[in-house]
Order: structure tokens, then sequence, then C-alpha cells
């Protein structure tokens, strides 16, 4: 894909985007020195190890050793391929990409996913186009009783999908796209005589974005009685259902300068909440709180409200979210309405600063888990069940301090000694980190030759250096093949240590050039002219000292065989090498390389 886009764009879009403003559409980011930091988006952390270097527009994650360009920072958050990536910055930066006409190995290996966003975005045009239309009159109508204004409804672009069965259908064939890959997108439904027929009829239709604004699916509210009465995109190629978050895109500015999120359950309630100025809310499009979507959340905030049903279910929601939230180290409060009214009625009814005072006097969710979840408890056996419940919950928790304040809390509610509490959850934390342990792959070791490492990052960040290395021959002597190609990369076409460590493999090699460039301010050209040559000489004494301990090694065996003629013939070799040695230090002392 990366051929696709001419090199020159490549720089163009380098050139326009600038890192730290892209970064802070999904991190948030505080400046720190010559850098921004923040908490990583792409592992678990308490405290900001996640950077952002402006001068040399690359990120790198001390934690978990993630970095690279712009380009690296989309794909990994986004999951996408570099021409994805490209072309949407491309697009943000008002770059125009060429397009040319694939040939057939092209075609082959373009990405199903671009056409796919392609589809989704234009049938959102579509549905909105409904929505305008004399068609969509009566569906306005019910926006308008439910007070949702037209720039709510442009803002979330919701449309309108007419009564119907090939509304969408005849418009995709008019436009000439193949309906096999609209069907992919779950907009239409083939039947068995291998006709399509559209999903979604008679509805009111909810685009849903990604974290990039991105039309991946669409959720579609009925009108009268038909059922379901909510209807959502099956998931896709361009849709986890699990992973996306309805109106984050939208809300995700307000997320972060608020420094905490509303979750809610629905559309209506999410466009009723910012119609009435309620804008740091996101919607869970009526399925449970995921994992990947926590860690969404916690790119932009660490609290949360969430707004529960107060029934059963609403309970369950409650515990599955309890053990989210902690692992992932977020602060969350449990709101639950008065009887008989969801947040859409009741910031309608009450008004935004009613809404914001009974989130402020809501209970953090450890204490309604404590309070109003185990302390209902009755009989002998149902305590039993909760002590049980406690154990196996308490010893997922990772934070030790978090988890010794659960231990004391559960102790006084339960009335169970507290030390033996603390026995059975120590033995059940020990089973969980050991399961954990075996289901996650070990993370390589294998260590990297600092100097050579080094000299390759000053080839890097002093290009004028770099006929310096070719002179000396200097990248024989390495050690590391990769840092050995690298350099041989780099003396046949100079490039910028973003790009180049980005293209790496992953691995330590890239982590230590990030780390590198990120840790090391740019130095005085005579100072780094003096570690350059120092760093030339440590690597060509090191392969010197290798050398003669193998010749060594050699010596050794030879004369333990009582073979003459080799032993002879490794002293000579030796003396050559010795003599080459002490020819290129003597030079070196008398006219210092580079």
């Amino acid at each position: 894909m990366k051929g696709y886009i001419p090199q020159e764009k490549i720089g163009e879009i380098k050139s326009r985007v600038n890192i730290v403003d892209l970064v802070s559409e999904y991190v948030t980011l505080k400046k720190a020195g010559r850098n921004f930091v923040g908490l990583c988006p792409f592992h678990k952390e308490k405290t900001p190890s996640f950077s952002v270097n402006p001068e040399k527009q690359i990120f790198y994650c001390f934690g978990c050793g993630e970095g690279g360009d712009i380009f690296a920072f989309l794909m990994k958050i986004n999951g996408e391929s570099f021409a994805e990536s490209a072309r949407y910055l491309a697009n943000k930066a008002g770059i125009e990409i060429p397009v040319r006409k694939m040939t057939g190995a092209e075609r082959t290996v373009a990405s199903e996913k671009e056409k796919l966003n392609k589809i989704n975005a234009m049938a959102a045009d579509w549905f909105s186009e409904q929505l305008s239309s004399e068609n969509g009159r009566a569906v306005r109508d019910y926006l308008n009783k439910r007070k949702m204004g037209a720039a709510i409804t442009g803002d979330f672009r919701l449309g309108y999908s007419p009564e119907g069965w090939s509304h969408l259908v005849n418009y995709f064939e008019g436009r000439r796209v193949p309906l096999g890959l609209v069907e992919k997108t779950g907009l239409i439904i083939s039947k068995n005589n291998g006709r399509f027929y559209d999903r979604f009829r008679g509805r009111l239709i909810f685009p849903i974005e990604d974290l990039s604004g991105r039309v991946v699916a669409f959720g579609g509210r009925a009108l009268g009685d038909d059922m379901p009465k909510y209807l959502n995109s099956p998931e896709s190629p361009v849709y986890t259902k699990g992973r996306v978050l309805y109106g984050m895109y939208r809300t995700k500015d307000s997320i972060r300068n608020k420094n905490y999120v509303i979750i809610v359950e629905g559309y209506v309630d999410l466009l009723s909440l910012r119609d009435a100025g309620v804008s740091n809310v996101v919607a869970t499009l009526g399925t449970a709180l995921t994992k990947e979507q926590v860690e969404l959340i916690r790119r932009f905030t660490r609290n949360v409200a969430v707004i529960f049903d107060p029934d059963e279910a609403g309970r369950h929601a409650v515990e599955r979210s309890l053990k989210l939230f902690l692992e992932e180290n977020m602060h969350a409060r449990v709101v639950v309405l008065p009887e008989g009214h969801d947040p859409d009625d009741y910031v309608k009814k009450f008004g935004p600063d009613a809404l914001e005072d009974i989130i402020a006097h809501s209970p953090m969710m450890v204490d309604y888990y404590i309070e109003a979840m185990m302390g209902s408890r009755d009989t002998l056996e149902d305590n039993l069940d909760a002590i049980r419940e406690s154990i196996s919950f308490i010893s997922t928790i990772s934070d030790p301090v978090e988890r010794n304040l659960f231990i004391k809390r559960v102790s006084e509610k339960l009335g169970i000694d507290q030390k033996l509490l603390k026995d059975k959850i120590r033995k059940a934390s020990a089973n969980y980190k050991t399961a954990t342990k075996a289901a996650s792959p070990e993370k390589s070791t294998k260590k990297v030759d600092m100097v050579e490492l080094n000299l390759i990052y000053m080839m890097m960040e002093y290009p004028e250096k770099v006929p310096v290395v070719t002179r000396a021959d200097i990248l024989d002597c390495f050690t590391s093949e990769t840092l050995k190609k690298l350099g041989q990369t780099i003396t046949e076409k100079t490039g910028n240590i973003g790009s180049l460590a980005s293209n790496l493999e992953d691995g330590p090699v890239k982590e230590g050039l990030l780390k590198l460039m990120m840790e090391h301010p740019v130095m005085d050209r005579e100072i780094a002219g003096r570690i350059f040559d120092d760093s030339i000489r440590q690597i060509r004494n090191k392969w010197y000292k290798d050398r003669h301990n193998i010749l060594k090694r050699k010596l050794i065996r030879a004369r333990e065989m009582d073979d003459r003629e080799l032993s002879d013939s490794l002293l000579r070799e030796k003396n050559r090498l010795l003599k080459e040695e002490r020819g290129l230090t003597k030079n070196e002392k008398n006219n210092q390389v580079g």
C-alpha cells in the first residue's frame, strides 16, 4: 500500500501534520521540558511514561517501548495499514493524493477496509439526504418533539431510512458499487435467491463513528411498533462493537477538558444530554461495557460517572464494570436517577445543572458495590456467597492500596476477620497471577550493543558524519546484523530517525533508537564529533578484542592437538592482527577520525 502514495507526498504530510496535535486527539498531553507527556494509550499505567517530541516529530513510551512517527501512531492506535493512515492524514491536512490506475497486482493488495469506509460514508450521506427530503418530514417532527434541534441532528449526521426493501440497494446499484462488498458493511442482507434487501427500513439512523471520525456502522431506531426497537449494524472488517463508543469522536475534547466522562446506554440519551449542554458524554451502544472501551476512555480521563438502570441487569453491569475500572486504575461513580427517569427525560425536566449535581453526590462505584450489593445479603448462605464473590473479585485488583482498602471495607461489612480474608485473597491472587502470566507472551529480552546503537543514532542525527563511517569500514565490525543493515541503509541514503526507526520491525533495536532520540538533546557539533570518534574506536577495539580471543582459543586447541603447522599459522595471523590494530591506533592519535 505504501507504493500507492508518492514519497514526496509522504514528506509533505509529515511537514504539515504536527505529531503533538495528532496525538492530542487521542491522549491528554502536558508539556514537560522539551517534550509532551501523557498516559500511554497502548498499555496500562498510572504515571505517564508516554512522551512526544515535537522537534523530531516522534513518540515513544518508556513503559512498553512503542514508538515512531505520525504514521506509526495512527497505524497502531486504529489498527490500520500505512496507506489508510497516510490518506487519512493527507485529507486532514488538505493534501491531495494523486490517483492513478492500479495494476492487477495492486488491485489485489488494495485495502478492503478503505472501500468499506467509503461505502459507509456514502450511506451516511444518503441517509442524511432522506432525512432532509419530504419523506423525512415525519422523522423531523419526531426529533423536534424530542427537542433535538437541527444543530445536534447535523453534528451527529442523523439520517432516515425510508420504508421499503431496496432503496439503499438501488442507490448502490446505480453507482455500480458491488453489492457483495456493501453486504460486508451490514447495510444490506442477501436472500437465498441471490438478491439483496436493506437492513434498515423506516428507521431513524444514527451513524456510528470511530475515534477518527470515520463512519464504521449504523444504529436504527424504529419509529413505529417494529421490533427490535433499536437495530444495529453487525460487526464487520471496519467495526468491532466492543471497541467503539457512540459519540466519542464528537465529545472527546470536552471529556479531556472537564476531566471526566458520563456514560449512558443509548443514542437518544447522549444526544439529549449534548443538546442540553452536557458535552462530556458517551454511549455504550446498548451493550455491556468492555475492556477495550474502558481503555479508550482512559486515554482522555480517569474519572467516570456511569448512569445505570437500578434493576438486576444494572446490578450485574456495576459488578462487571467495576472490575474493568479497577484494572485500568479509573475512578468511577454510580449514578442512579430517581425512579421512572432516564437521562433523556431527567435532563429535560430538571436541566443540566441538576444532573451535574446528582453526579457530584453519587457514590464511588466501590462504595456502591459494597453498600448496595453486598449489603443486601440476609442468610448465612448469602453471606458465604458474598465472601466467595469478594475473594474472587478482590484477587484481581492489582493495586495493593486499593486491594487493602477493599479488604478492610468488605471485612467490616460482612463481619469476617480481616487477616483470614487477606490470606484467602493472597492464595486466589497468586493463582490469578500465574494464570495471567501463562496467558501472556514473554517480551524479548535480547540485548543490543549500546555503542553500536549510539553510533547508528548519531549517523541519523548528524548525516555529515556518514562518510566517516564509510571510510572507516566500521560497519564490518558490528556484532548486530540488524544494526549493520540499518547502517548500510543510512550510508546509501540518509534519512531522519523518525521515519527510519518507524520502519524497523518491533524489537530492542527500534525501542533503543527511539529511546535515545527522546532522551538525548542535540549536542554541540564539536562534542558530538568527539563522541562519534570515540564510538568508532570502541567498536573497532571490541572487534579486535573478540578476534584475539578467538585466535587464543584456537591456539590452545592447536597446541593440545600438537598441530605445529596450525599453531604457526595462527601465530602469524595473531601478529598480523596486532600490527594492523597498532597501525590504526597510531593513525587515530595523529589524525582523529571525523
